[in-house]
Formats: C-alpha cells, structure tokens, sequence
C-alpha cells in the first residue's frame, strides 16, 4: 500500500500552490529553521567551537532545503526533517552537539497530516511523537535529580500538545478542504446534470410541441383564407387561431432559447405580469366565455416573480374553465389587494362541456401551479363550488413594502385540490 498517495484534492491544490508558491515555502522554512539554530541550538553561546558550528548549520541548511520542497514531496521530506531532528537530539545527548530543533519537525508533520491520507499521517504522528521523547529525555537530564519528576511531566504535557494540536490541526484543515472540494464536484455535476435536462427538453418541445403548433398555425391560415368571405364570425375565429398560435410560437421560441442557455434561470421564461391580464382576459371572451375583472383595494409592491406567478395563476384558471366549462360560462376573475395579494377565479360551469376537451388536459396544471406559490409561502385552494369551479390562491406582497410597483391592473404553501386539472 501507498501510504503517501494524496486525495485527489489535496493533489490538484498542491499544483495550484506549486505554480505560486516557491518564495513563500522558502520564507516559512527559514522561519521554522532560524528560530531552531538560535532558540534550540547554541551557536552564540562563549566556548562553542567551530566543528559544532559547522554540524549546526550543517543539519539547519538540510532541514531548511528538505522544508522547501515539504509541498511536492511531503512524506520524503518528513522524514528526512525527522532525521536530521533524532539525529541532532541523539548526538546532543551524547555531548558530541547541542542541537534539540523542533519547529522544523512541526511544520513538515503538519504538512503530512494535511496533504496525506490516514496510514502516512498517523506514521508521521508516530514518528513525531519519539523524537519529541529524546527532546523531552535530554531536558530531563538538564535538571537535579529532585526536579526531574516535575520536568518530565511539564515537557510531555508542553512537546505532546503541541505536536498533537498541530497534527490536529492540520486533518482538521484537510477534512474542510476535501468536503469543499466534495461540495464543488457535486454541484459541478448537478448543474451539468441540469443542463442535460434542459437541452433535452428544449429539444422534445421543438420536436413535438414547436412543430405541431405550427401545423396548426398554417391549418388556420389556409381555412382562413379559403373561407367565403361572407363568413366573418368563422374568418375571425380562424384569425384569431393564427394569433393565438404565432403568440405561443414565440413563448415557445423564448422558452427554448433560455433552456438552451446553461447559465440562463427559466424564471425568464416569459415577462407577463397582472399588468397583461385584460388582453389575455380579451382572448378567452373570443371563445364566447363571459369573463369579469373586479380588482378591490389599492395596488401594493409586488415582486417580479410573485407578479408573473399570479399571472400564471389566473390563466391556468381560466384555461381550465376554456376546456371544461366551455361556450356559455361565465365567470368572474377577483383581485384583491390587502395584507397580502388574494386571487380567486371562480365559474357557473353553465357552458357546452365537450367530452373531446379533456384531452387537451395535461393533468399538472394545478399541480405545477401549488409548487410555484408554496415557493413563496402561499397557498392554493382549488375544488367545485356550487354548479361551477374555484381557484384561489393567496400570495405574499413584497416585504416591508419594498419591491417592484405595482402592476398596473388596478381598480404558508400548499394545495388542496378536487376535480379539475
């Protein structure tokens, strides 16, 4: 087994840090080495010869260099910090040098426990831990036999912290940029993931609904003007489809622009608002359905969202009743606008229901409808009511009345739903 093999993160960091930082390794491996020669070592102290002045500077210069490379190579140069430490503590204690480092130790145990995997960290916690034994071993001997019990316990306590804490330390540091690195590759794959989808549909909606809308489109025309022109009720009903239709053509265009736009939110998706009501109100009266607005209270700030939510809202309705109610209904469309914004369209379920309509049903109106305003807290009550049909629908106002104006038609979130979709 590798003991020393990195995960894939901590790989593709060190090559970003290698690209950068070669003179800040340099600054911190002279900071760790420097402070050792002077605060472990004795090279200022009167009487230190110079062959001892050489053998420390000449296991600092090694720890120093070796200390440099800690990031390409973090095991190896552990354990060549870890040599050159034992070996200097060894000979200390054989009265042949005075040289105990430790920073140096620390700073390339901290680089294993935060670049390798568990086997090479808990190796370098090992090796760490004995050579601050034969530290903790010659500071003992340092002191009167009475004293030696205190010291013994002060230095463990003190090297084994610290070495342990920066040991911790430094897993700790790699767990968090590992689970980062998790959470970037995830949402990475999330979002290609999402971006698959939405081409994929872009493509079934220009292939079945694009296509077939513009069937019916030309179908329109071509009856249009073959039409006697002494039918104008039937000429203006199929002028009326050939609107209608190069209207959704052109929804249909824009949807399918932003779903193939990957960095494009679908909330773009269409611009209509409470604003749009009337002329799409205009529509549905062409089918021979009576349609009232009634709007009570003044308009408050909406959001754009919540605004294009509660248009969506009121076409679905009135949709609904275009398909199931049919020539002859009527119904009524209330806006009103208080705490919050209240929306119900409600029917007589008078008209001519044709049997062939409900085809034309997809079954996730209301259903799409309970997820868009349970978003922002509402709620959608949806059922028969009397002979007819009702959809309500409370949504939230723009907080503290801060948002977007109010559209211009002036003058928390679940569903609970019967019958109609």
């Amino acid at each position: 087994m590798n003991t020393t093999a990195q995960h894939p993160a901590d790989r593709a960091a060190n090559r970003r840090r290698h690209r950068s930082t070669g003179p800040q390794d340099l600054a911190l491996a002279l900071a760790a080495t420097v402070p050792d020669v002077f605060y472990f070592g004795n090279p200022a102290f009167p009487g230190t010869s110079w062959t001892e002045h050489v053998q420390v500077l000449a296991l600092a210069c090694v720890q120093a260099v070796a200390l440099t490379l800690r990031r390409r190579r973090p095991m190896a140069v552990f354990l060549v910090v870890w040599a050159v430490t034992t070996g200097a503590c060894l000979l200390t204690l054989a009265d042949a040098l005075s040289f105990t480092p430790f920073f140096g130790l620390l700073l390339a145990l901290y680089t294993v426990a935060d670049t390798c995997r568990r086997p090479a960290a808990f190796t370098a916690l090992a090796l760490g831990l004995a050579a601050t034994g034969l530290k903790t071993y010659y500071l003992v001997g340092l002191v009167p036999t009475t004293d030696s019990t205190s010291m013994l316990l002060s230095s463990l306590a003190f090297y084994v912290l610290v070495t342990a804490s920066a040991w911790g330390l430094a897993r700790w540091v790699r767990a968090g940029r590992i689970a980062a690195e998790r959470d970037r590759r995830d949402l990475t794959e999330a979002r290609r993931a999402v971006v698959r989808e939405r081409t994929r549909i872009a493509r079934e909606l220009h292939d079945i609904v694009a296509n077939a809308v513009a069937v019916m489109v030309m179908r329109a025309e071509n009856a249009r003007s073959t039409t006697p022109a002494g039918q104008t009720g039937t000429i203006e009903a199929f002028g009326h489809i050939e609107d209608v239709g190069r209207s959704a053509m052109t929804e249909l265009r824009r949807m399918l622009r932003v779903l193939r736009s990957p960095d494009a939110p679908v909330e773009d998706i269409g611009r209509h608002g409470l604003a749009d009501l009337r002329p799409m109100l205009e529509d549905v009266r062409r089918t021979g359905i009576r349609i009232d607005l009634d709007v009570r209270g003044g308009p408050l700030p909406l959001d754009d969202s919540v605004d294009r939510t509660a248009y969506r809202l009121v076409q679905e309705a009135v949709t609904n009743i275009t398909k199931h109610a049919g020539p002859g209904s009527h119904a009524a469309v209330r806006i009103t606008w208080s705490d919050a914004l209240h929306i119900e369209v409600v029917d007589d379920g008078a008209g001519r229901t044709l049997a062939v309509r409900r085809d034309l049903s997809t079954g996730h109106g209301l259903i799409g409808l309970a997820e868009r305003i349970a978003v922002f807290g509402g709620e959608l009550t949806a059922g028969p009511h009397r002979s007819g049909f009702r959809v309500a629908a409370t949504l939230p106002l723009s907080p503290s009345g801060v948002g977007a104006p109010a559209p211009a038609v002036a003058g928390g979130g679940g569903l609970h739903r019967h019958g109609r979709v």
